[in-house]
């Protein structure tokens, strides 16, 4: 899924004729974001270990991609000739921004510190988890986790912006 995510939404929608794909810094973050999330899953494939804590990692980041993808969608639907006149739908695409945004901050700020740091202290200092993953690996796995995270704080700043101008209240962020 991430391979595929990252080829259809970095190359495919950014491709320039005669030149390639053209990615802004936030594209290459979001493109590194998937990146390490391939190679995680990848190493625990591999390592036939670690299922538990990609999935716990993925459940939560991925939970509001549904949402994101329906405002993508709008946000192509709008731009389209032949929506100009669906009434609804700019007040639609709106509440799904407003939504979108919260749903991501409860994800990445309310829970996702949390699950990260459940991950770590399981995978860095239980027995079990030390057990199943080799140290070596868990540690280069904790860069993984982490960097997720951090790389999430401009969207997170973008999404409180978004609720903090409301519905149709101003400029929001670029989601």
């Amino acid at each position: 899924y991430m391979i595929y995510d990252s080829i259809m939404g970095y190359v495919v929608e950014t491709w320039q004729p005669g030149i390639g794909p053209v990615l802004s810094a936030d594209d290459w973050s979001y493109l590194g974001h998937h990146i390490l999330t391939s190679l995680y899953m990848t190493s625990a494939r591999l390592k036939r270990a670690g299922h538990m804590s990609a999935l716990m990692l993925m459940f939560n980041g991925e939970f509001s991609a549904p949402i994101m993808n329906m405002h993508l969608f709008m946000e192509k639907a709008l731009a389209q000739e032949c929506c100009k006149g669906i009434s609804w739908l700019p007040t639609l695409f709106t509440y799904n921004e407003q939504f979108f945004s919260f749903l991501y901050l409860v994800c990445r700020v309310a829970v996702s510190p949390f699950v990260i740091a459940h991950v770590t202290y399981d995978l860095l200092l239980t027995k079990r988890g030390r057990g199943d993953v080799p140290l070596w690996l868990s540690i280069s796995w904790m860069p993984m986790c982490w960097g997720v995270q951090i790389g999430s704080i401009p969207w997170i700043y973008t999404c409180i912006d978004t609720l903090k101008n409301g519905p149709g209240g101003g400029e929001h962020g670029e989601l």
